[in-house]
């Protein structure tokens, strides 16, 4: 996400500085001058590959002038892939400083950029000798120069640790269909991992260059089809010339969340999926948006509660992460900063909440950061309050800036970006990291749909999700506002109240078990089941294995006992009804009879399963009787054969 960040001097710098040697005419002091004006500007700017340019010409010219080495050592930390260049340039200029210019505010600024740029290059040995060389040669007074040494040197013992304890992950770029030759990053994968929504500078023939020489970021999204499909615009965001980069998506896939530089600064909008396509973003309120720059923002898979990142005043330091909530009427109610435990004297950015609803990950200078940017997670105790901050190790940290990390929903996998693999295409590309190391998941995923539909219309609908070991509210979930639908994602092995409430009025309630079986789990897909009808409004997504090979065993048993029976009113039991393409779900049909399972594909698009056949409604509804005293299949209903043959697939 652009924000401006890069690599900069530690000490005010001379504004120009007329160091070229005597005997030079007064003419070609001038043209000197006006180069290096070029440069500094085109380095403000953040161009630093026409800096570059300029600074290169400037020291040939004159290899006697130090600040032209300095700067080269600052451009080159700030292009991808380039510290070792910005090293060559960094030690030509060390090795020329005299020991009565060491201490100058330009000999240690020198100084601090080579130690910072040994950081970079993992070479903290190194990067901890100048700093305590600088320590020693300074006096008491420079207090803020202390400061940042003792810093810098904590970030270089942390980044040791680190180095020597690397935590086992595989990291596979995404490939050349999503990646480009730009800068490409802040990638967003929904539930499904079918889908990619990410930020790229990459050029398109509607955009002009920024004065940084680069595109704007714009929105760019893939499909996952066995492979990653070539990735497209969102062309509805590529309205504007300026910078707007996804930040995070909802854990329905139905709202995402956009930063964009506004006439009030750095915002938060929020565009919805509606009828297939993303509508115009809009603004987020006030108290999200103020005339304080809001840079990320992520929602809780229940809708209730918005993580942002913002630097107004009465926080902590830099920008803050902080909450807010929405009220019973659906409006956002009061900010409240995360406090110290998150938020510290340094930059946090990037909050991400799992959609467990207490994971928080982020991005932070301070805490035990090995050099600038690196990425944590913490946890939400049940006070509210936040757990000590976990570095997630290198080599998803490094020294250099870390900032995005976007995990799935068991956490065995995540997607970032980075720059310093091998395998890029240029600047920063996507990534995909699976933990060698990493459990089987703890969620289940559970679609629900608000049954009557009219209440939609009357203002906010809440489903309150409490666990029943510890009466503890664990979901506010807030419905589609047109189809109804929500998502919910709960810990296994526990036994729920879901209460449907209308302000403060409950609609309906029941009890939902979401027993271990029912734990998405790593490397098998999850698919949605929606039935027509649901009674409680509740429906587990289920996953499956080997589903290639047991559709194919279901389509040869459809209907056997049909195909042989007499032409008289048939019935039989509907246990499910799904849209996307069948599979045979061990875990929800487990118990029941496997031969007497039967499936119709349907012209509507659903796939009915039903189960028995019945010569009259009486015995069907015995057996659905049955069924419910298993504890299971409460959607379940008796329907007419006949029904099921009008609505098949011819």
């Amino acid at each position: 996400m652009f924000r401006g960040w890069r690599y900069s001097i530690s000490i005010v710098l001379l504004g120009v500085i007329n160091l070229f040697a005597h005997g030079q005419s007064g003419s070609d002091k001038s043209v000197k001058n006006r180069e290096l004006n070029k440069a500094f500007q085109y380095e403000e700017v953040g161009n630093f590959s026409k800096a570059i340019e300029i600074f290169k010409d400037i020291i040939d010219d004159s290899p006697g002038f130090i600040e032209g080495y300095l700067h080269l050592g600052i451009c080159y930390l700030n292009l991808n892939n380039s510290a070792d260049s910005a090293l060559i340039y960094l030690e030509k200029g060390f090795a020329q400083l005299e020991n009565e210019d060491a201490f100058s505010n330009m000999g240690i600024d020198l100084q601090l950029t080579l130690a910072k740029c040994y950081q970079v290059i993992m070479e903290t040995d190194k990067a901890l000798d100048i700093y305590s060389y600088i320590e020693k040669n300074i006096d008491d007074t420079q207090v803020d120069l202390l400061d940042l040494i003792s810093k810098e040197k904590s970030m270089c013992e942390n980044a040791k640790v680190y180095l020597q304890n690397p935590i086992d992950i595989t990291i596979t770029n995404l490939g050349e269909k999503i990646n480009s030759k730009y800068d490409d990053h802040s990638p967003l994968v929904t539930v499904f991992d079918d889908l990619v929504i990410f930020t790229s500078r990459r050029s398109d023939a509607k955009l002009a260059k920024h004065e940084d020489g680069q595109y704007p970021e714009k929105i760019y999204t893939a499909y996952f089809d066995g492979e990653w499909q070539k990735a497209s615009s969102l062309t509805h965001f590529f309205r504007k010339s300026e910078h707007e980069s996804a930040l995070s998506l909802s854990a329905d896939g139905k709202e995402l969340f956009i930063y964009r530089n506004d006439d009030e600064g750095k915002s938060i909008y929020v565009s919805k999926y509606k009828n297939e396509e993303w509508l115009e973003p809009e603004k987020l309120p006030y108290p999200i948006n103020t005339p304080a720059d809001e840079t990320h923002a992520s929602l809780s898979a229940d809708k209730s509660t918005l993580f942002f990142v913002s630097n107004r005043e009465g926080g902590w330091g830099g920008t803050d992460i902080y909450m807010v909530k929405k009220t019973d009427d659906g409006n956002w109610g009061k900010v409240r900063n995360l406090g110290p435990n998150v938020n510290t004297k340094y930059d946090e950015e990037t909050a991400m909440i799992h959609p467990d609803g207490k994971t928080l990950y982020f991005a932070s200078e301070g805490h035990s950061s090995m050099g600038r940017m690196d990425v944590f997670f913490t946890q939400m105790r049940p006070d509210s309050t936040w757990e000590e901050p976990v570095n997630l190790g290198y080599p998803i940290n490094t020294p250099d800036d870390d900032f995005f990390f976007y995990p799935t929903l068991d956490k065995s996998k995540a997607y970032y970006a980075s720059a310093r693999f091998n395998d890029n295409y240029g600047g920063s590309d996507i990534y995909k990291v699976e933990f060698d190391d990493a459990f089987e998941g703890e969620l289940a995923v559970i679609e629900g749909e608000v049954q009557d539909k009219s209440l939609l219309n009357e203002g906010s609908v809440r489903i309150m999700v409490t666990r029943q070991s510890d009466n503890e509210l664990v979901g506010d979930y807030r419905p589609d506002e047109e189809s109804g639908k929500y998502l919910m994602f709960l810990e296994a092995g526990q036994e729920y109240d879901i209460k449907e409430k209308k302000g403060e009025e409950e609609v309906r309630s029941s009890v939902l078990d979401v027993t271990p079986q029912m734990a998405y789990e790593k490397e098998i897909p999850v698919y949605s089941f929606e039935d027509i009808r649901m009674e409680p409004p509740l429906v587990q997504m289920i996953e499956s294995k080997n589903f290639e090979k047991d559709a194919k065993q279901i389509e040869e048993q459809i209907i056997k006992e049909m195909q042989n029976v007499k032409k008289v009113d048939y019935y039989t039991v509907q246990i499910l009804a799904l849209k996307r393409k069948p599979v045979f779900a061990f875990l929800y049909f487990k118990g029941l009879k496997k031969d007497d399972i039967q499936s119709y594909k349907c012209a509507d698009g659903y796939t009915r399963y039903v189960y028995g056949v019945y010569n009259n409604k009486e015995e069907s509804v015995k057996a659905r009787k049955d069924l419910l005293n298993m504890g299971r299949f409460d959607d379940s209903f008796v329907r007419p054969i006949k029904e099921l043959e009008t609505l098949k697939l011819n």
